[in-house]
């Protein structure tokens, strides 16, 4: 049974960068445990409306709240407090990895930690190792980032993002850098979050894994939602003729 309560409310999220306006005016309740996968073409505002849910992108217009609690005092001007606060329970997971170069595995985990001033330096170990352990990594946290494949530096992101404890992680496409068979074990290591309970919001091309582990999937389409259901509704009862002729496209591929 889905958890009634609403971890993240995004109402009416809006972006535009000069006269492109690339989000008009998205709407988007998740609640706690969910698993909310976000499709749809190329420039349809899918990794802005992501960007923007933990303000790495700044919304033009709009609010976010959190546990029923505004996020900022004012969503034009947040504060420093604010954001880390917002990101600390609004984990990121990106297309490429970000891993410091010069640093071990471990190293990479642990330093996410310490910057956030979560745990001492043998608390970040002890739970940098767990996480490696989780994502299958366990052998490679003395390995340079150089030394492990485009798979694995992808697993080590999301265990870097799960060392902040969030609340809600959002994925960008984080296999579409990635060889098909390298990529299945990224999204292995995601269905294992959801499975635990790991509220998530992913924006994909995996059609299979969205319709697998998704509680919802939304179509985006010229900034906006146009489709929004179950997988089984959205992916073969939809009530848009431009989401069949999507879904055509990307499953005739």
């Amino acid at each position: 049974m889905q958890d009634p309560r609403v971890l993240l409310d995004a109402e009416s999220i809006k972006k535009s960068f000069k006269d492109n306006e690339v989000l008009k005016g998205v709407t988007l309740k998740v609640h706690a445990g969910e698993v909310i996968a976000l499709i749809g073409p190329s420039g349809a505002g899918k990794s802005t409306f992501l960007r923007c849910l933990n303000y790495l992108e700044r919304p033009t217009g709009g609010a976010l709240s959190l546990d029923g609690q505004a996020a900022f005092v004012d969503p034009l001007k947040p504060s420093k407090t604010e954001l880390l606060k917002l990101r600390r329970r609004v984990g990121m997971v990106f297309q490429t990895f970000n891993l410091f170069p010069h640093l071990s595995v471990v190293k990479n985990i642990v330093l996410a930690q310490k910057l956030n001033g979560l745990r001492n330096a043998k608390e970040a170990e002890d739970y940098a190792l767990k996480l490696l352990g989780q994502v299958g990594l366990a052998d490679k946290a003395h390995a340079k980032p150089s030394e492990c494949s485009g798979g694995q530096q992808q697993r080590i992101a999301i265990a870097r993002a799960l060392s902040l404890d969030p609340e809600l992680m959002l994925f960008d496409e984080p296999t579409s850098a990635l060889d098909p068979e390298v990529g299945n074990d990224v999204l292995k290591v995601m269905r294992d979050l959801a499975d635990r309970g790991m509220t998530m919001i992913v924006v994909t091309h995996e059609m299979k894994f969205a319709e697998r582990v998704a509680d919802r999937v939304l179509l985006l389409d010229q900034g906006g939602i146009l489709e929004e259901g179950p997988p089984a509704q959205v992916f073969y009862n939809p009530t848009h003729e431009r989401t069949r002729t999507f879904l055509q496209a990307v499953l005739d591929r």
